[in-house]
């Protein structure tokens, strides 16, 4: 009689904080946002196409680096503070450097600039 075990594999990222950005479909919303948001400002303001992006670009600016760069720990109780001293961009994909996500989120800026 053959045994059979289950092998589990661990999530890549245990972070509750972080681990929804390694979801399939992430990065197409993320720039979906963008875009609708552009189609927002260039509407509501009634400017040039140009002069949406610069807006959105520094919005997108704003909103990130409070978000990503300057607020540490997460919003989650049950991590119990291993994460208070980590801002979002430290705790991404385990404080791995040049991953895609990474990546991805470093190119985004620098489209939206061009």
């Amino acid at each position: 009689m053959a045994n059979y075990y289950v092998t589990a594999v661990p999530p890549t990222d245990l972070n509750r904080n972080t681990e929804w950005f390694t979801y399939p479909g992430v990065w197409t919303t993320y720039i979906l946002i963008l875009f609708f948001s552009w189609l927002v400002v260039l509407s509501v303001f009634g400017c040039s196409p140009g002069m949406a992006w610069t807006i959105v670009h520094l919005s997108h600016f704003l909103v990130t680096y409070q978000c990503f760069h300057w607020k540490k720990g997460t919003p989650f109780a049950d991590d119990q503070g291993i994460y208070n001293r980590l801002t979002w961009w430290e705790q991404i994909d385990s404080g791995k450097q040049l991953t895609r996500n990474r990546k991805f989120l470093t190119v985004v800026p620098v489209v939206l600039l061009d």
